[in-house]
């Protein structure tokens, strides 16, 4: 089962509607019609099958799936073993475009839709009329509400519901999109030693990265050295390799014919380089590791503890050489109690 957290599991709860809404409904209905059905799971199942011939219901969903699916495909993308940064980049620079699109013209496209979804369900093409407020008595210096009735039903659906979801997923995205942006522009052109051709642009781009990584006036690498060195090691990858050559080719190359100190600064830039996560490919929570750790078993578990349990799996090879017996007796001495 996929966690609710996946971008995969929201598609596909979506999807199941989306292309087979008369299926379920009829479901629905034949369940509500089972001879000795407990009366209140039938009358729930009639009034999930009305809801479903809403038609404000299928311009929602059919708006939620164009969304979703969209951004599933982005999703999916991101989490590819091979996905690099400046990959990473160019796709969330085309949901945006997408969902930029989506926002001037979805709504009218989801009705459309939504209309032949309608037909199928029989149902009417419309959407409901605004609920009657009950008038309040209002005081001077409150602000009025003549214009309340001033939308159409579909209006109010597109400013209270499309408008918003569109906004919200724009902005997030373009947070996104401009930190992974920022990264592109520094560490972009290691993705593909293939691609470097002219000296001048790697160079260029070489002191970039240089200035990036300096701390201190101290840099981990030195730019002019790093041109050189990708130069050089260009024309032995390029023999043995005929299409990408992405950064972990490169450090097993190194690696293998212990190259380190021939090539000091590409070692260096490309172990940071591959450090870098491109995205949370799982979807998972804030803090679900923390929440493995920390189980309901152990609520009040302090920061130190946590600390030290991650201390503990970090240092895994040290530890499993540690001599748990003595550590044991010796913890038993000290935290032992005396007994009068």
């Amino acid at each position: 089962k996929l966690c609710d957290t996946r971008w995969e599991a929201k598609i596909s709860s979506v999807k199941a509607v989306r292309y087979q809404v008369g299926d379920v409904h009829d479901a629905l209905i034949a369940l509500s019609e089972i001879e000795g059905c407990n009366p209140e799971t039938a009358h729930e199942a009639i009034t999930l099958g009305e809801q479903l011939k809403g038609f404000s219901f299928l311009v929602f969903f059919i708006v939620w799936y164009d969304v979703l699916f969209q951004v599933n495909t982005v999703s999916k993308t991101l989490q590819e073993k091979d996905m690099d940064i400046t990959q990473c980049a160019k796709l969330l620079k085309s949901c945006c475009s997408f969902l930029e699109n989506y926002r001037k013209c979805g709504f009218k496209d989801a009705i459309i839709k939504a209309k032949d979804l309608a037909i199928e369900l029989q149902a009417e093409p419309v959407f409901k009329p605004l609920k009657r407020i009950i008038g309040v008595k209002r005081h001077f210096d409150e602000p009025a509400q003549d214009g309340i009735y001033l939308f159409s039903p579909e209006k109010k659906s597109e400013i209270d519901f499309f408008n918003p979801l569109l906004d919200t997923s724009l902005i997030s995205m373009k947070e996104r999109f401009i930190q992974l942006e920022n990264y592109s522009e520094v560490w972009g052109f290691l993705y593909n030693v293939n691609s470097l051709q002219k000296r001048e642009e790697i160079l260029k781009s070489c002191f970039a990265l240089q200035s990036k990584l300096t701390v201190n006036l101290k840099s981990d690498i030195n730019g002019i050295l790093l041109c050189d060195e990708l130069m050089n090691i260009k024309p032995f990858l390029s023999e043995m390799v005929k299409d990408k050559i992405t950064p972990i080719i490169v450090l097993n190359f190194i690696k293998q014919h212990k190259m380190q100190d021939l090539y000091p600064n590409t070692w260096i830039a490309m172990r940071i380089l591959l450090t870098i996560p491109v995205t949370v490919a799982s979807g998972e929570r804030s803090f679900s590791k923390m929440k493995l750790i920390k189980t309901y078993l152990r609520s009040t578990m302090s920061q130190d503890r946590l600390s030290s349990l991650g201390t503990l799996s970090i240092e895994k090879n040290t530890a499993e050489n540690l001599d748990f017996s003595t550590l044991i007796k010796d913890f038993g001495d000290k935290k032992a109690r005396k007994i009068n």
